[in-house]
């Protein structure tokens, strides 16, 4: 298994550490095998000054080959994305009856992921809500879009609740429903031990990526990656945590690693 960060966790001003030349190589100078690029929108045109990540319209395909090109030079891969401006997507566009704007917006995600060398993309619908033939119709389409850029977009099972439409057994239920290879679940395993494990065995094979928040000292992760394990899910860990602990992170995760015998 591998490890991997969100970069928008950085604190530093982005005007002065920008994604392309600072925050690559500080991501592999720390020892992570990866970076997630949170999908952010900004004014086109203009340097970014504040918020961190990548929107599709900031880079042209110059500046995606330039992302590839350092990420390749330093051995960093990208595989996942996020996509982060659903959250204020859903400030403006409450119910999933106006989502089908997010859908092309995820649909240029997909591409960009394409475009980077990104495999699985988290999607969801921020703090939107709806019926289930509503989210059904959107993921459909959704889904289509990944399938064109040979892509995985993956709802993430931690926030499905904020649809209205249940927890993350639903979710299950709605991929399944949908029977897109291209449409999967992002795993968000929560709280303590005992509902981690629950989680992971609940996306079972539908998990195509992993977000764990700040590890712990009262998570039995041994139990945690042996649950992994058993649904066959052996690729990224991606950390999604912030500040400090972006550097500490990494010896912690590898050391648990080590003694769950994963690395």
């Amino acid at each position: 298994m591998k490890l991997s960060v969100r970069e928008s966790g950085f604190r530093e001003p982005v005007a002065d550490h920008p994604l392309i030349d600072w925050s690559l190589p500080r991501i592999k100078e720390l020892g992570y095998d990866g970076v997630e690029l949170c999908m952010t929108a900004t004014r086109v045109g203009r340097p970014r000054t504040s918020g961190r990540g990548a929107w599709y319209a900031e880079y042209d395909a110059e500046g995606r080959a330039r992302l590839v090109d350092k990420a390749a030079s330093l051995s960093l891969q990208i595989p996942t994305l996020s996509s982060d401006w659903a959250w204020g997507y859903a400030d403006f566009n409450p119910d999933l009856s106006m989502w089908d704007r997010g859908v092309e917006i995820l649909a240029e995600d997909a591409k960009f992921a394409h475009d980077v060398g990104a495999r699985s993309i988290l999607i969801h619908f921020g703090t939107s809500t709806g019926t289930w033939s509503q989210a059904q119709r959107l993921l459909t389409r959704a889904a289509e879009h990944a399938a064109k850029q040979n892509v995985v977009f993956g709802f993430e099972g931690s926030i499905w609740f904020r649809t209205g439409l249940g927890g993350q057994d639903t979710l299950c239920k709605m991929v399944d429903d949908i029977g897109s290879p291209n449409l999967q679940i992002y795993v968000h395993p929560q709280r303590d031990t005992d509902q981690q494990v629950k989680d992971i065995r609940e996306a079972g094979k539908r998990i195509c990526a992993l977000h764990s928040s700040a590890l712990s000292d009262g998570i039995d992760y041994k139990r945690v990656f042996a649950a992994l394990k058993e649904v066959g899910y052996d690729w990224y860990w991606c950390l999604e945590v912030g500040g400090d602990l972006i550097v500490d992170s990494v010896a912690k995760w590898h050391k648990i690693a080590r003694e769950s015998g994963v690395a």
